[in-house]
């Protein structure tokens, strides 16, 4: 679980970023005794080792899977000058076969765009303007998440996924975990967790079963003050055949090639 918070990147090509930032939602405290009529109280965060635990499985789950496809629909919240807060819907496809090779195709209504990663070379394509930006790349999907963020200020689509699926939860930021029951999404039964950290709530539904895969995450960035929320469901394909020709970039006969410059900022810094 990656411990940093998300800003959408702010570059001539930038590839639409999963989420404002990892948090987590502590609100459920159902069963706490009510307070009586007129007494204060302070309900104390809890941290239950299930809702911990979860994580865990559900990062090393994700870590053994050598080969996946995962389709993504997303809504994000934008807070207008006038504070009106809207939410942007996209699709995003999000091809990876470890440990080097992945593509994402990303779909709405500002037109398509994507990464496409050969083992060698990354690619970052803006059909819209018909641009791309073709750079060497270091060996490994995990190390091209990195290096994205923090040269580029630039999120991989989907990044949380690989975040956790980098075997590494880190927990110690999480000020509350909660299990808060079995649930439905679409058609599979999943187990839904509460988190929160300093700058945001979230929320995770994981798939019951031997296949701890998320199936769909709520994320709250309260560093704002008009809240902004992320909600994205996954959909999941284990272990696909993918045609040699997935991981090859081939433009467009009119797209124009440009250059892809390091970030003043880094992600990092950007959040603050």
């Amino acid at each position: 679980m990656p411990s940093r918070k998300y800003q959408p990147a702010r570059v001539a090509l930038a590839v639409a970023c999963i989420a404002y930032g990892m948090g987590a939602t502590n609100a459920i405290a159902q069963s706490s005794p009510q307070p009586a009529s007129g007494t204060a109280t302070t309900v104390q965060p809890e941290r239950q080792q299930k809702a911990l635990d979860a994580l865990g499985a559900m990062s090393q789950y994700l870590r053994s899977l050598s080969r996946f496809e995962v389709s993504a629909s997303t809504a994000t919240d934008a807070v207008l000058d006038s504070g009106q807060t809207v939410a942007f819907l996209h699709e995003t496809d999000v091809k990876v076969q470890r440990p080097n090779r992945m593509r994402a195709d990303i779909t709405g209504s500002r037109g398509e765009k994507g990464l496409v990663y050969d083992g060698r070379h990354f690619t970052i394509y803006d059909t819209t303007p018909g641009y791309y930006s073709t750079n060497p790349a270091p060996p490994t999907n995990d190390e091209l998440v990195r290096e994205l963020a923090s040269t580029y200020n630039i999120d991989t689509p989907l990044a949380d996924l690989f975040y956790w699926g980098d075997g590494k939860v880190d927990d110690s930021t999480l000020t509350s975990a909660l299990f808060i029951g079995l649930e439905r999404v679409d058609t599979r039964w999943c187990n839904h967790y509460a988190y929160q950290q300093s700058g945001a709530d979230w929320e995770i539904w994981i798939q019951s079963g031997s296949r701890p895969l998320p199936c769909r995450m709520a994320i709250i960035d309260t560093s704002q003050s008009a809240h902004p929320r992320h909600v994205v469901t996954y959909h999941w394909k284990i272990n696909p055949e993918f045609p040699a020709s997935t991981f090859t970039f081939r433009p467009a006969a009119n797209a124009k090639a440009i250059e892809l410059k390091p970030a003043v900022r880094t992600p990092f810094e950007g959040s603050e």
